[in-house]
């Protein structure tokens, strides 16, 4: 009595049970022989070779063709469901290589996903439909860590990036002295680090983005203002901010963003910030390749 493990054992290849489908399709070794692109004598030793594996007599004649024999029929429709099987698993294996498929796991800095990143999201998951994408906010501590231990594929942040991880600059973000529809400074057209001098700034936490708040306070300190700033979360500085109760500094696109009522974004002369896209280390997945494809041709040259 013959078991799936001797058949397995035995080596049942995909050839062998193309031969079988074709053979039974065709209900002729010869015309199976032209489609598979063999030679008849050598499709019917395959044949003779499957039947011993697998210990079954496979085909009878009917006058002057072949038909599958009863207890082969279920056979026969095994080794279609085979073939199909492992057509799916070379689809699967193409989608994956050419990064049409698979995961896509993106970090961001707590309260700061960039504009430029929606725009690539939408084109992404146009093109690479069955790419399972997901979007984290972290702070600069944790987006780091996530990189290295592989919970992250990628990240992007803002000033600059880790030395011992891959990264690559996409642009420089303009920034705004962002300030209430009734401030002093609202009718006007663009603005310098110095126009803050005599206001409270609002800005995030040092624990939540070290990296921003110690350039803003740098910034400051160069225009020799005071470098005390509020923090806050994200609609925390912007409730503050449109209550008249402090001013902030962030990048433009949260203008096209948000479009908070009460706020006016006024252009910094003289002042941008890096966007950077960081990923991790070790070998790139092809997802990964085609996400970073496609956001650098949306960052431009």
């Amino acid at each position: 009595m013959h078991t799936s493990q001797d058949a397995l054992g035995a080596g049942v290849e995909l050839r062998l049970l193309q031969a079988l489908v074709a053979v039974a399709e065709e209900s002729s070794v010869s015309a199976a022989a032209v489609r598979l692109r063999v030679a008849q004598p050598s499709l019917s030793r395959q044949l003779r070779l499957l039947e011993r594996r697998l210990g079954l007599r496979l085909f009878e004649r009917s006058g002057r063709r072949l038909r599958v024999t009863a207890a082969a029929e279920p056979v026969v429709a095994a080794a279609r469901q085979a073939l199909a099987t492992a057509d799916e698993v070379v689809r699967t294996a193409h989608r994956v290589a050419d990064g049409r498929t698979g995961r896509l796991a993106i970090g961001v800095r707590t309260g700061s996903s960039p504009l430029l990143l929606m725009d690539v999201l939408t084109a992404f998951r146009r093109r690479h439909p069955d790419v399972e994408t997901s979007i984290t906010e972290l702070t600069d501590d944790q987006l780091h860590h996530g990189l290295r231990e592989g919970r992250l594929d990628v990240a992007l942040v803002r000033i600059a990036a880790p030395p011992d991880l891959p990264h690559q600059l996409l642009m420089k973000e303009s920034l705004c002295l962002v300030v209430p529809s009734h401030h002093r400074l609202a009718g006007a057209d663009r603005a310098r680090i110095g126009d803050l001098a005599g206001e409270r700034v609002i800005f995030y936490a040092r624990s939540v983005q070290p990296v921003a708040h110690q350039w803003l306070t740098e910034q400051l300190r160069a225009a020799g203002l005071p470098t005390v700033l509020q923090e806050a979360t994200l609609p925390n500085i912007l409730a503050t901010v449109a209550a008249g109760l402090a001013v902030s500094v962030l990048v433009s696109a949260y203008e096209a963003i948000l479009r908070p009522p009460g706020i006016r974004f006024i252009p910094l002369d003289g002042l941008t910030v890096d966007l950077i896209m960081v990923w991790g280390p070790g070998p790139e997945s092809p997802v990964l390749r085609a996400f970073r494809r496609e956001i650098k041709h949306a960052a431009g040259p």
